[in-house]
């Protein structure tokens, strides 16, 4: 899981000149995934702060689902890296085993632990959160702070993981990590009410409305981050919003993405099609981000 950054250092062997990626339905499938994860982590360990016995079903859920959706990043990562034998190199040195790799100046280096430490949560958090809850209140409230932050900060590493690439329109939009990380979120907060609600909980329960007012903030600081990143690019991002990836990024990840899911609060659609349409917005957005630099260099259907 954590070789995958290595691709952002590979070069070519004649040169010595960094090569650009060839990134595909598999990253984009990762970021999407992982910004859920990482936002689901984020909230169910909020709520779970919060205390609020009504909120029980949606912390479960949120745990529950951490857990398998890392495991399902990692076989993506794994896929596209043909060589998942490699993952532990990015944390253990491997002349001097057992030493480990740290390096703070790296996101590279600092994104691996990351994985490793939400990895870990996940895993208790599914597996034993009985033992959690037995433990002393400060110790528990801790571990919640570590999980949520954990969380928040996997949500937003992809999109810092793209602006470390050597193409220009992801090198230089310096707020793709905070876009990744609220789209992250408004994603994860869209999911757990179309569960809850599967789940025979009523649009008007209290869990529901809480879900429903973070996701209103969430998008609309998503929309406030992407419009000042377009801003700040200027020319350079007309990729994304220009000939037919701009009638993807308009109708899809402005219209369905954003403006359906804010008419929710004005009453005008309710919240089952509100949150389907985050959810398509957000995967949409990953599309256009990735595919459009990259195209007709790769494939739309690039795995």
């Amino acid at each position: 899981m954590m070789l995958w950054g290595l691709q952002l250092l590979s070069t070519n062997p004649g040169s010595g000149v960094a090569l650009p990626p060839r990134w595909g339905w598999y990253v984009i499938l990762y970021f999407f995934l992982g910004g859920i994860a990482g936002g689901l982590m984020a909230i169910g360990a909020g709520l779970e702060l919060v205390g609020d016995p009504r909120d029980r079903d949606a912390v479960r859920i949120a745990h529950r689902l951490a857990f398998p959706l890392i495991i399902a990043c990692a076989l993506l990562l794994t896929i596209d890296l043909g060589r998942p034998d490699r993952f532990w190199h990015m944390i253990f040195k491997s002349e001097r085993l057992p030493a480990l790799i740290l390096k703070p100046w790296s996101p590279i280096s600092l994104g691996s632990w990351l994985l490793a430490t939400y990895g870990l949560i996940a895993f208790v958090q599914y597996f034993r959160p009985d033992v959690v809850e037995k433990w002393p209140a400060a110790a528990r409230r801790a571990w919640l702070i570590v999980a949520a932050l954990a969380g928040l900060a996997l949500a937003g590493y992809t999109g810092v993981l793209v602006a470390g690439t050597n193409i220009a329109v992801w090198h230089n939009a310096r707020l793709m990590g905070a876009l990744f990380l609220l789209s992250g979120a408004s994603t994860a907060y869209a999911l757990l009410m179309l569960l809850l609600l599967r789940g025979g909980h009523s649009d008007k329960d209290s869990t529901i409305l809480k879900l429903s007012d973070g996701d209103h903030w969430a998008v609309i600081l998503e929309a406030l981050v992407l419009a000042i990143m377009l801003i700040v690019l200027g020319p350079l991002g007309r990729v994304f919003w220009t000939g037919w990836f701009g009638v993807i990024f308009w109708l899809g990840v402005v219209g369905f993405g954003l403006v359906v899911p804010l008419a929710r609060h004005r009453g005008s659609v309710d919240v089952r099609r509100a949150a389907t349409s985050v959810l398509i917005g957000g995967l949409l957005l990953r599309f256009v981000i990735v595919m459009s630099p990259q195209f007709p260099r790769v494939a739309l259907w690039h795995l």
